[in-house]
């Protein structure tokens, strides 16, 4: 009988602590009147894998409450800490869709893995501004600092179930900056069909919402259009003079493109400007030239790791691409013909080191000359800092319990004492700069940013730096407090590390005119392996 199969769904489901929506899909709208005398084939039970993360503001890194996380129409809302647990059927590319009030929704991709938790942090962008518009009149909606700029036009809005319209709606409008952080732009960078995908790179991106008061959403009236106009945002020095849009569409993850913008505006104040017949959020992008990266993940033990997410991320442009590795640990991934770029690779909640890959290595296909390596425990850590266009050179220092001071002088090592490395130093502008920690000691490790370049027009904090810290699946954003003034020194952060091993995270978020002293002990004991 069917009511037994969705019965048995229906238990897979539950014991998962998710809220359903219509949690594997329904059966096309068919009777459930069995009165024929025969009974279909039971479909098969999904395959079920774990996904678990933390929804957590792009702004500062709190914890984002109240979230809704979907991953293939189960459903899941996050707690007090932004944590949440799903169970969804297994899938090698698989969509979230995760939105939060007061927030730009977002999407993110994620492989789902039989018998191993995926994790998936997801930072959704505070929305950038909202202004009320009577739907009769229409009005320009901007963004106060930036050119950004959604034109509506008078009575040209309806409400996207259908329903009859209120007489005005909010509307909120949020740009993206994938040159400081290509982590905050929904899906991938891929567009077309999944038998064909394009990898793009972007100039920038935008996202509109417009609801009423009730929470219905509004879209464009068929046959009206709206103008954008999208800060440009971007890493690479060649900035076209005219470029595709794309929209998100959130089924697939993939871009679509539909239109195009043209480069108007001068200086800091440069837009791209477009018209659209559709809200959603819209990227200027170019499809990129591509060729292919061949490498491989390791363990500690010189293993091969299968199943690893490897993903890049341009350095001197705004894009990343994605590739999972084999059995035999090995991974093939494609990358921007000539550019400059990182890999780094995650596993269930090891993160592995960073690789910096040069435009010479890129000229063609290539092998990397040394794989990616898993940190030595679960509580491998890896530290990210990224900036803006200036000051140009800002630099990472860390600061190790047994007196090693890990910075482009010294870069360190990762199998050997003091098991922390910086694997990607940056003196021109953006970044990245990361240091991975594969295995710690006892005592406490200090993290500072040096503004090395002296200039302060802007600062670090009008940069704006950005720290990014992962460990164990977890996420700490750090952003720079205020009363820069003439300090060169930022102390973020320590971490503390007792007797038994464990880690405390110990925010400072502090000013100095120099270096903060190291907090060295006298032969500190190394964690275990695991």
């Amino acid at each position: 009988m069917k009511w037994m199969r969705w019965l048995r769904l229906w238990v897979l489901c539950a014991l998962a602590g998710v809220v359903l929506a219509g949690c594997f899909g329904g059966d096309g709208g068919s009777s459930d009147d069995d009165s024929s005398g025969t009974s279909p084939a039971p479909n098969p039970p999904a395959v079920l894998g774990t996904v678990q993360g933390r929804v957590q503001s792009a702004a500062d890194g709190s914890a984002v409450a109240g979230a809704t996380v979907d991953v293939a129409g189960v459903r899941a809302t996050t707690a007090a800490d932004g944590s949440f647990t799903l169970q969804a059927p297994v899938g090698a590319r698989s969509v979230a869709r995760v939105e939060a009030p007061g927030f730009a929704p977002t999407v993110r991709i994620t492989a789902v893995q039989e018998g191993q938790a995926s994790a998936l942090t997801a930072q959704l962008l505070p929305v950038a501004a909202s202004a009320t518009v009577t739907v009769a009149a229409g009005a320009d909606v901007t963004v106060p600092g930036t050119p950004a700029l959604v034109r509506l036009p008078a009575a040209g809005l309806v409400r996207s179930d259908g329903g009859a319209a209120a007489a005005s709606v909010t509307v909120s409008v949020t740009p993206i900056n994938p040159a400081l952080n290509a982590g905050l732009m929904p899906g991938d960078f891929t567009a077309g069909s999944a038998e064909a995908p394009q990898i793009i790179e972007s100039f920038g991106a935008m996202q509109i919402d417009i609801r009423d008061a009730s929470g219905a959403a509004y879209n464009l009236a068929p046959n009206r259009t709206a103008t954008l106009r999208i800060p440009l945002a971007s890493r690479s020095a060649n900035i076209p003079a005219t470029v595709p849009l794309f929209y998100m569409d959130t089924t697939t993850g993939r871009w679509v493109q539909e239109g195009t913008a043209t480069l108007q505006g001068s200086g800091a104040d440069r837009y791209y400007e477009g018209t659209v017949s559709h809200f959603s959020t819209w990227n200027a992008d170019q499809a990129i030239e591509t060729i292919r990266l061949t490498g491989c993940v390791r363990d500690a033990n010189n293993q091969p790791v299968a199943g690893a997410l490897v993903s890049s991320d341009g350095i001197d442009y705004s894009g990343s691409s994605r590739a999972a590795t084999g059995a035999d640990g090995s991974f093939i991934i494609p990358v921007k013909r000539g550019g400059v770029l990182t890999l780094a690779a995650l596993t269930g909640d090891r993160l592995t080191n960073t690789l910096r890959v040069e435009a010479a290595t890129t000229a063609a296909d290539a092998t990397l000359p040394n794989c990616l390596v898993t940190a030595f425990t679960t509580a491998g850590i890896n530290i990210k800092l990224t900036w803006g266009a200036k000051p140009e050179d800002v630099d990472s220092h860390l600061l190790v319990p047994d007196g090693a001071h890990v910075y482009f002088a010294a870069p360190g090592d990762l199998v050997a004492a003091p098991f922390a490395n910086l694997d990607v130093d940056d003196t021109d502008s953006f970044g990245p700069e990361v240091v991975t920690i594969t295995r710690l000691m006892q005592g406490t490790y200090r993290y500072a940013v040096h503004n090395y370049s002296g200039t302060f027009d802007p600062g670090m904090t009008g940069s704006p730096v950005r720290v990014e810290l992962s460990r164990g699946g977890a996420l700490n954003v750090f952003t720079p407090p205020a009363g820069e003034g003439s300090n060169g020194w930022w102390h973020v952060f320590d971490l503390v590390v007792d007797a038994n091993c464990a880690v405390t995270l110990v925010p400072v978020n502090t000013w100095l005119a120099d270096q903060p002293p190291p907090a060295a002990v006298a032969n500190p004991v190394l964690c275990a392996v695991n």
